[in-house]
Order: structure tokens, then sequence, then C-alpha cells
């Protein structure tokens, strides 16, 4: 059973590989910041019978917030949490952003699908996106200069 479970983990990527504990809590706490922005994305599209586009980047907002003090206290460990690393965190976020805009557009404009497959497809692809990029680039520890 142990040669199944290790032959599982060299499907997955080196990189997440590698880290894999940091993505579980990073996934973790995705799982509540997915809810968040869907939560909002449905009730402003179903109950405001607002613009799904809108609707998301409302959802995005709140779970910006919500998942920079989260993954900077638990994933990782960020204790001094700088403004260079929130600017960094908010332009991966942003750029997760677009991303899930852009298969929002492509679901509910381009193909005329619903647009909870767009957002379904979306919450699996965003958060591999930001958490590859928050990982190497935004809550990277510099390596100490050698002498």
């Amino acid at each position: 059973m142990r040669t199944n479970d290790k032959s599982l983990l060299h499907l997955l990527p080196p990189f997440l590989r590698d880290h894999l504990l940091d993505f579980i809590k990073y996934g973790v706490i995705g799982v509540f910041g997915t809810l968040l922005q869907t939560g909002t994305l449905l009730l402003y599209v179903e109950k405001g019978h607002g613009d799904p586009l809108i609707g998301s980047t409302l959802g995005f907002i709140l779970s910006l917030l919500f998942s920079y003090a989260a993954n900077s206290k638990w994933t990782f460990k960020e204790s001094s949490r700088s403004a260079s690393v929130l600017i960094k965190y908010t332009v991966v976020s942003l750029a997760g952003l677009l991303l899930n805009l852009l298969i929002l557009y492509l679901f509910d404009r381009v193909l005329g699908w619903w647009y909870g497959y767009g957002q379904l497809t979306a919450i699996v692809l965003v958060p591999i996106h930001n958490f590859i990029l928050n990982k190497a680039w935004a809550f990277r520890t510099p390596k100490r200069e050698r002498r």
C-alpha cells in the first residue's frame, strides 16, 4: 500500500510534491476562500440578479483579504506581513482573478453554458496557479548571501 501511495505522489508536479504540506495548508484555506468567493458570486447573481463577472470580483476581494491573513500566518509563516509581501500576494491574486474571469467569460459568454460550470473549472485551476506563484515569488524566503 505504501508503494501505491508513493506512486500517486509522483503524479503531482515536482514543485507541488516538494511542498506538499504547504500545498495542503494552502488548500484548506483555499476551501474557505472559495466558499466565500463562490457564495458571494451566487448571492450576487441569484438573489441580487447581478452580473456574474461583478459578483465574482466582489467575492474575490473578500477572499483575498481572508486568504492573505490566513496564509501569512499558517501556510507561509510570514510573521512580519510586510507591505511588499502583500503587494506580491495581491499581484498573484489579481492574476488568478483574471484567469478566473477568463474562464467564466469563456463558459458564460462564448460557449453559452451556465456560469457555474466555469466557476467549477476555475476552482480547480486557479488555486494551483496561485499556490505556485505565491510559494515561488510572493512568500519566497530570500537566500542568505554567502560570504
